[in-house]
């Protein structure tokens, strides 16, 4: 006795022949499938081709408005991804269908009048396939996402930011639109890490970026710079709107304590920003760090925006955001 699939999974039988149909949907129905009956060649292409396919489909070859072997041709020419295991039947095996079919890309080819025990084995191959396949497509996407993204906080890597960033700058030279650059460093984040523990700083740099995440407009682009850095970017924002919102970041999300078990931590952001009006961004980048340096140099907890040089040194526009400055 064969053993029957546990799940039901999803099955399109294409057949204008309705004493052939109504058979082999009751077959297959009793190997506990749920199964979907056609009967007509380009209903079929708009059913593979629509939204939540079948898992399956068993497509005659003769069949009205399209050949079966058309439909699955189309299918898979539409279609990038292989979301439908297809299945070709035909009363009769000669060379011209078998080669028809091989060029239409079907994964299988069946004989009528069909074999019940030979069926249900093809059909248990096509889910151990399909499972395969699909478990290969979910590694794939992991690792993707992983080259992509820091493992810790989940933000976009340094790498992945200033691919982003590159594009950007781009579609903002073709507008003639501002983006500026927001580079925050946490203050004297090393003493969390020797005070409390490496554990207890690495969820504070979770919590720290799942805050930003949340700050930030949807098409803003956030990543991790280093391992206390994190990098903005801010399409449309000219230098005083992003001084702005560097303000209200301040004043909300650094503002907030951490609560990492028993322990409340408190931590302090400095800023720099540059805008780039269509220059790289690595010369916005090193322009950010500057800012970003002048502001630890004025005792940290503030924003610095870049100037461009009038002297030898550089002249920074001071935005303090208190009167008292944090020792050095």
């Amino acid at each position: 006795m064969p053993v029957l699939p546990e799940k039901h999974s999803s099955i399109l039988l294409v057949d204008s022949d309705p004493d052939s149909a109504s058979t082999l949907s009751a077959l297959i129905s009793s190997w506990n499938y749920h199964v979907e009956v056609l009967a007509d060649g380009a209903a079929a292409f708009r059913r593979l081709n629509g939204a939540n396919p079948p898992a399956m489909a068993i497509v005659n070859y003769e069949l009205p408005s399209m050949k079966g072997f058309e439909v699955i041709a189309e299918t898979r020419r539409r279609s990038r991804r292989q979301a439908t295991w297809l299945m070709l039947m035909s009363a009769a095996a000669d060379l011209e269908k078998i080669e028809m079919a091989h060029k239409a890309g079907v994964d299988d080819f069946l004989l009528k009048p069909v074999n019940e025990t030979d069926l249900l084995i093809r059909l248990r191959t096509a889910e151990r396939v399909q499972h395969l396949y699909h478990e290969l497509q979910e590694q794939t996407q992991a690792v993707r996402f992983h080259s992509a993204h820091d493992s810790l906080t989940g933000l976009l890597n340094r790498e992945s930011t200033m691919r982003l960033l590159f594009q950007e700058t781009d579609r903002a030279q073709r507008t003639r639109t501002s983006l500026t650059l927001m580079l925050i460093d946490l203050d004297k984040f090393s003493e969390i890490n020797i005070e409390f523990g490496y554990e207890t700083g690495d969820v504070v740099l979770r919590e720290f970026a799942q805050r930003l995440r949340r700050y930030l407009r949807s098409y803003d682009i956030l990543g991790r710079y280093g391992e206390d850095e994190f990098l903005i970017g801010l399409p449309g924002c000219a230098t005083h709107q992003a001084t702005a919102m560097a303000e209200r970041l301040q004043n909300t999300v650094l503002a907030k304590s951490y609560h990492v078990h028993r322990d409340v931590l408190s931590a302090t952001a400095s800023i720099g920003l540059s805008t780039s009006q269509g220059r790289s961004p690595l010369i916005i980048l090193r322009e950010a760090e500057c800012a970003l340096r002048n502001a630890k140099l004025a005792g940290r907890n503030c924003v610095r925006a870049f100037a461009q040089p009038t002297e030898p040194m550089l002249e920074i526009a001071e935005l303090k955001l208190s009167d008292t400055v944090p020792p050095f």
